[in-house]
């Protein structure tokens, strides 16, 4: 298909937006590297996820089986995996996470990959995985479609998808979302950021913008061929984070049809 000046004009400029949004979250990561690390010790704020995601991924997919962690930060969670007797690839674009991961799990048991920042292709085979694994990566998304697509290119067919997301509906978010309508105004928001903390706390909430119901994830993934595994959705009406879990139903293909795309 042949695209007019405009529309080309139009893609330029949205790719654009998106690099500079990929950018600013790989920033952020990167400079939350050494503090994300620590959120991961027995006490820590974030260790309760790694049990979490284990015991989800194995009602779904037993070890010894291929898991990619997507978006794996520091590799906590794909170490704990790896614990577990899964074969585990860990990729991420914040090359600070990264390296942290390396250096705390080394690379004898695990593949860690580098990702460039304006990726849009992964750099693995189709049907390389039986699970994939992302840890508060889809809420910082620029393009959830591209990364949907290809997820669903390196799972193996009745491969699963498990992630976690913001439930918009709970007490949590609905004070984020106020503290953000609050803060509109550029003199509050730079009156208030002076504070390195709260500088810190906005920036987290400008970039996690993927704040949907269930009833969207669950069409988005659709639109790629993954169904919801229901029996796995708990009562979290009012937990911060949903923990989602998809199944791939459809043998992924480039020529998919035009049909699967078509928003109910």
């Amino acid at each position: 298909m042949m695209l007019s000046p405009a529309s080309s004009t139009s893609l330029l400029h949205q790719d654009a937006i998106d690099h500079d949004f990929s950018e600013r979250v790989r920033n952020m990561f990167n400079a939350r590297a050494e503090n994300w690390n620590r959120k991961y010790l027995p006490r820590g704020k974030l260790a309760w996820r790694l049990d979490a995601f284990c015991e989800t991924l194995r009602e779904c997919v037993q070890p010894p089986k291929e898991v990619l962690d997507f978006g794996c930060g520091t590799g906590h969670l794909a170490a704990h995996l790896c614990g577990h007797r899964y074969r585990v690839t860990g990729c991420d674009f914040a090359e600070n996470m990264i390296a942290l991961a390396r250096e705390n799990f080394g690379e004898s048991a695990i593949t860690w990959v580098e990702l460039p920042t304006r990726w849009s292709r992964l750099p693995f085979a189709d049907n390389a995985f039986d699970a994939v694994v992302a840890s508060s990566v889809f809420e910082y998304l620029a393009d959830i479609h591209l990364v949907l697509g290809e997820l669903a290119r390196v799972l193996k067919h009745k491969g699963v998808l498990i992630f976690n997301v913001p439930n918009p509906e709970s007490f949590r978010r609905r004070r984020e979302s106020w503290s953000l309508q609050v803060t509109k105004q550029d003199w509050i928001r730079s009156a208030i950021c002076t504070i390195p903390r709260v500088r810190r706390y906005f920036t987290y909430l400008d970039l996690s913008t993927n704040r949907y119901g269930l009833n969207q994830w669950e069409w988005s993934t659709q639109l790629h061929g993954f169904k919801r595994i229901r029996k796995l959705l708990q009562r979290q009406d009012q937990r911060p984070l949903f923990m989602l879990a998809f199944r791939k139903t459809i043998l992924w293909s480039v020529d998919a049809p035009s049909s699967l795309y078509q928003e109910p």
